[in-house]
């Protein structure tokens, strides 16, 4: 074998061994939440109903309000497994029901929540107080879905929206 073909051999090697085998294992590889990080709002106020069991014995609607809703999604050391702090303003809280004079009975939930998020593909499951209170999809940099979460302490609440009326979009 020639000398020019050693030295070409012999720099083909180093220039492989530089390019394809120097690369970490963990280059190029990607958590399946990366496309899902970052900060979310609401474009338009999300229609919130109000369920109470204040004005009569049941747990019925009684309000509605309008939320404008804001997410930091962040990553965990747990595949598939976001943290999720939302915030929200609230306003234009509407008494729906006729039986209820004296108040609807409404606790406003508190803001920030700290809420889980599952991905499954493009679907976020949320968790809250240990309750499943949300499904999404994931679409054009957007999440629509719905929410819901119920309670009792001194009278039974929840809050629920309607099917594919809760979206957030990417900033």
């Amino acid at each position: 074998m020639g000398t020019s073909l050693k030295k070409f051999l012999m720099l083909f090697a180093f220039l492989f061994v530089i390019f394809f085998g120097c690369q970490s294992d963990e280059e190029g590889v990607t958590s399946p939440t990366n496309k899902f990080l970052g900060k979310y709002k609401s474009l338009e106020p999300i229609l919130v109903k109000i369920k109470t069991d204040y004005c009569t014995s049941n747990v019925e609607d009684v309000a509605t309000i309008q939320w404008d809703v804001n997410w930091e999604v962040k990553e965990t050391a747990t595949e598939n497994v976001l943290d999720i702090v939302m915030t929200y303003s609230s306003h234009d809280f509407q008494i729906t029901n006729s039986e209820c004079t004296f108040g609807a009975g409404y606790l406003p939930e508190p803001s920030p929540l700290f809420i889980k998020g599952y991905i499954s593909g493009e679907t976020l499951t949320i968790e809250y107080d240990n309750q499943e209170i949300g499904s999404f999809n994931f679409v054009e940099n957007e999440f629509v879905g719905s929410m819901k979460y119920s309670y009792c302490i001194a009278f039974c609440q929840e809050i629920y929206t309607d099917d594919y009326s809760f979206s957030i979009q990417k900033l």
